[in-house]
């Protein structure tokens, strides 16, 4: 008698146990130095369960790095509630993201170098932030006269933070970073600069932790 409901508890705790296994392995050292052998290892099952859930290494990774992403859209979704400002849940965003590489500097790097169309403004992970900047646009709360050049300049500028955090190691000073990053964004997008400053430092504060956690 088949019990599909089991196997697909059981199907999705394979696939997960293989992600969190590339997690671990690919955000210690490297993607070049992690083989599939040592992931099947780590999640303790089968090779052939690999081939069942992704295509190759660099399947693994990608799913790996967007699972990351959606994680972090669910941190920055529940965070916009308390605001209904574009430029507020712009600020938001950023901090999120940049926060990761000091909580989290592993998952971070896995973000930065295996998700495909990270800095794509076309990419369909990157609609959320395209509508919002529409928005603001329509709202007249930002100025600006192409939105595809604009979006690729703001995910460029959160991927080289976050590489800038990681690098530097200056937990002391990551918090002014972030803030003068967001504040030079709103600046860019038309925002006053009391108003963009006082943004800035609202979305450092609450969404930004310096800590580990």
């Amino acid at each position: 008698m088949s019990k599909p409901g089991y196997q697909g508890i059981r199907r999705t705790l394979s696939r997960d146990a293989l992600l969190d296994a590339a997690e671990i392995l690919i955000g210690s050292e490297s993607f070049a130095a992690v083989s599939i052998d040592e992931i099947v290892d780590r999640a303790g099952v089968a090779k052939g369960t690999f081939y069942n859930h992704f295509v190759d290494k660099r399947d693994i990774g990608n799913h790996l790095a967007r699972r990351i992403r959606h994680d972090l859209r669910g941190r920055i979704a529940e965070a916009k509630t308390k605001s209904a400002d574009p430029a507020m849940h712009l600020a938001i965003a950023m901090s999120v993201f940049l926060s990761m590489s000091v909580q989290r500097p592993q998952r971070a790097k896995i973000l930065i170098t295996l998700l495909v169309g990270i800095a794509d403004s076309d990419a369909s992970m990157n609609a959320p932030i395209r509508k919002n900047l529409e928005r603001g646009q329509s709202d007249g709360r930002f100025q600006f006269e192409e939105i595809t050049s604009v979006l690729a300049f703001i995910l460029g500028t959160v991927s080289a933070g976050m590489r800038y955090i990681m690098q530097q190691n200056q937990s002391g000073k990551n918090d002014t970073f972030v803030r003068n990053l967001i504040r030079h964004t709103l600046l860019g997008l038309g925002l006053e600069r009391e108003e963009a400053e006082r943004i800035a430092g609202v979305a450092t504060l609450e969404y930004f932790s310096p800590k580990k956690v």
